[in-house]
This record gives C-alpha cells, structure tokens and sequence, in this order.
C-alpha cells in the first residue's frame, strides 16, 4: 500500500511522458514483419511491452534494447518466423495476446502454445481465433473454456480470403489481423491474395493508429468500405525510409497529469506531442475543458494551464467515453471535486479489460461515499464530497487513511492518486492509500516517480 501526498501548490513543470504501449507493441510487430532493421524511438518499456519483446525472443527474432536512451531495435524477417514452436506467456496483455496470435498464423507448419495470467484467461479471444480458423490461417485447441487461453494453435499461413469478424469485445481483434493477414512470407505465393475483413460494431480510434501505422511501414491505405469492409492488398512490410520511427508519447497517461493541473492548477508542459496525434485519447482534454483546463497543442509539445483561483465544479453531464475509454477512469475518480453528477456512458467494453472496469469503479467510489448507479454500459457518479471528508477524516482519527483497491488494473492506480493528491482535509497530510501500486509497471513503472516530482 502507498499512502499518496497531497500537492500544496500550483504547478510549473515539464512532464516527459513514456512512449505509448498500444504504439510501441503495434511497432514491434510492424518492424518484425518488415524486411530489415528498424530502431523504435521514444519506446515504452513496461510489463506489457516487455512480454511482447519476450515472446519476438522466444520466436527467434533479433532484438536489441537501450533502454536508457528509450530505444529498440528489431531485425525484421520479411513476414518469416525463425521459431517451429513455442511456448509464450503474454501475462494480462491484450495487445500482446492478440497481435501475437494473428502474427503467429503466418508460420506455415507451427505449433505454438499460448497461456496468460487468471485475468487473461476470462478476457475474450474468440472473435480472433473464430477468423483466423475461417480464413484458414490456424486451428486451435483450447485447454479450458472455448475461445480463450490456453490454447494451442497449429498455424498454416495466410493464403487471402474474406472473413466477418466480430471485434465488439476489443478492437485489438481487428488490428491484429490488418497488421498480420496481408503480410507476404517466404511461402506467400507472389502475386498473393486481397484480404476483405467485414468488421462492423468496432471502436474506430484505435483501428485507425492501426491503419496509419501500416502505411508507415510501407503498406498501402487499406480500402474501407461503408460496409465496414477492409479490403487490404497483400504487403511486403518495408521499415520506415530512415530506419527508425518515433513512438508517440502516451496520451492514456497524459490524462492523470491533465487533471492534476485542472486540480491543482498553474503549467504543465509535455514535449514530443503534436497537435495532431495519432491516439485518440487526446478527446480527453475536450472533457477537462468544461471544467476549465486549457491546453496548447503545438508543433513539438502540449503546454496545459489552469487559474489556481478555477473552481472545476460544473452541473450535471452527461458524457459518451466510448471513443476515449481508457480515461473514463480517470474522469470517474475526479467526480468527487467536480460538482453535480455525471453519466458516463459507452463504456460496456470495458467490462472485459484487465478488470470489469465499472464494477471496480462502482465499488471504490462507493467506500468512498459517493453515490454510484451502475449500469451494463454506463456509471452515474453523484458526489458527496463531504461525505468523503467525513470519512477521511473519521479514518484519520482512528489513526488509519481510507484506501481503494486496484485490481491488477494500473489505471484504478493511477487515476485514484490523481485524486489523492488533492489536500481534502487542508492540513497537507496524506488521506488516501494506493493498494498494489506497482500495478502501474503495466504501462506507466515511472508513475509515482513522476507525481513526486511534481511536488519539488
């Protein structure tokens, strides 16, 4: 448990956030697939990425790592896997699950087997493994319950084809395979076959980093059709001209130090992001805006600024996360300081992520007092502030702090020490413990670092 000290003033600070997982694992496997070396700048090492680094090793590929100068290097094989067989562990990483799944496909003759932790095993595969059966790529033998870890796959390659997908449960199920069903191999005939996927009911935000990665690595725009079809021609994955590409900072992240600085108020400057970005997650500051964050997107950095004199409390909202889900969390925690009660909708999804993230947000805001109707697809947040203050301050004379459980899931972490750093009581003294928060090395190990830095 860490008990989180609260932030006594305004802030002035530069802030460089880690490289983005969902951008670094894509890059992996883009530059895995692609003929030749490549260099990953500004990439994020953290549990997730490590797992997909381990499994490029495991497969026979050559990596190099500095980790240091936030660098990878991958020694990309054209769309040919060195390793027969294996044995790969990707943990609770969806990413890392899925894309390797598709990407393992494409070894004509493998048999590989593939595990994660407890979490992993009740996320939903079946979308993915349903297609890639379909399209002829692979069988599967499930060791549990159907259509989810363990399983065994025995891989036959891609060979074109058309295939509907259903990727309700995670849109990683279809950049998986945009990334992997087109690629050509050392066995792909070559002239090779067009791919058409019909996907209809995905969130489009992470679809398109997904796209636009693609083209970076030398395939052509993938045609998508109003039919939700993407046709994609087959591809010779090249590295980008100069060898290397840029990871983009993590926006998910930036969101935690977005409403920091509406809380707490002054400047927080972010290098290395643009003012257009490629994650989605930048919608975000829209939702801070109402409360009065202002935020300048520049050529080379994001300059955040709020009055401390700025009360953020608004009336009633109403607000659909389904495009930006992954800072719902974030949002959520804050709704004790920010007035009148919100609706949160569009965030059925995120039932099956590293957690079922409404009921854990329910239950944590609940302890904390405040008044929360759950629903299938929605949270209704009704703050009681003073019942929090009461609360705190009933644990405090009982010589203990209020505390929230995480889940395993690094953004309950990170979101609630954002609320915690806010001086509830006036007297400067922590209120709040983090249970688990070493969670956090899932995408962000630097978190806690950063906040107490923030404090000098």
């Amino acid at each position: 448990m860490l008990s989180v000290q609260p932030l006594n003033h305004a802030l002035n600070s530069t802030l460089v956030l880690p490289g983005s997982k969902s951008i670094t694992n894509r890059a992996l496997i883009l530059a895995a697939l692609a003929q030749g070396k490549t260099q990953l700048q500004g990439a994020l090492f953290s549990r997730d990425t490590r797992i997909m680094l381990a499994a490029l090793d495991a497969l026979g590929f050559q990596t190099a790592v500095d980790e240091a100068a936030a660098t990878i290097t991958v020694n990309g094989l054209g769309g040919s896997i060195p390793a027969e067989a294996a044995t790969i562990h990707v943990g609770n990483a969806g990413t890392a699950a899925r894309f390797l799944t598709a990407f393992l496909a494409l070894k004509v003759g493998g048999i590989f087997e593939l595990d994660g932790d407890a979490a992993m095993r009740e996320r939903p595969m079946s979308g993915l493994t349903d297609a890639l059966s379909a399209l002829g790529a692979a069988e599967f033998n499930f060791h549990g319950q159907p259509g989810h870890f363990p399983f065994s796959i025995k891989s036959h390659g891609f060979k074109g084809g058309k295939t509907t997908v259903d990727a309700r449960a995670s849109s990683q199920i279809l950049s998986a395979l945009l990334l992997a069903a087109p690629a050509l191999s050392p066995c792909s005939s070559s002239t090779g076959r067009d791919v058409q996927i019909i996907c209809p009911d995905v969130r489009p935000q992470y679809v398109a980093i997904t796209l636009k990665m693609r083209e970076a690595f030398g395939a052509p725009p993938a045609a998508v059709e109003a039919t939700s079809t993407y046709s994609l021609a087959p591809v010779a994955y090249t590295p980008p001209n100069s060898g290397t590409y840029a990871i983009e900072p993590d926006i998910s992240a930036a969101s935690y130090f977005l409403a920091l600085t509406l809380i707490h108020g002054g400047t927080l400057r972010f290098p290395n992001l643009n003012a257009e970005p490629l994650q989605g997650d930048a919608r975000f500051v829209d939702v801070l805006a109402h409360h009065g964050l202002q935020v300048d997107a520049g050529r080379d950095a994001w300059v955040a600024t709020c009055d401390p004199s700025n009360n953020p409390q608004r009336g009633h909202r109403e607000i659909d996360f389904s495009a930006i889900s992954d800072t719902f969390l974030t949002y959520a925690a804050l709704a004790p300081l920010l007035g009148e009660s919100v609706r949160i909708t569009g965030i059925g999804h995120t039932r099956h992520q590293e957690t079922d993230r409404i009921a854990g947000m329910a239950t944590e805001l609940s302890k904390l007092g405040q008044l929360v109707k759950e629903e299938a697809d929605a949270l209704t947040i009704q703050p009681k502030p003073n019942e929090l203050r009461a609360r705190a301050l009933k644990a405090r004379n009982a010589g203990e702090l209020l505390s929230v459980d995480t889940y395993e899931d690094h953004r309950f972490a990170m979101s609630f020490a954002v609320l915690a750093s806010f001086d509830l009581l006036g007297d400067g003294q922590p209120w709040l413990t983090i249970k688990d928060p070493g969670c956090c090395a899932k995408t962000f190990p630097g978190f806690f670092k950063a906040l107490d830095q923030l404090r000098l």
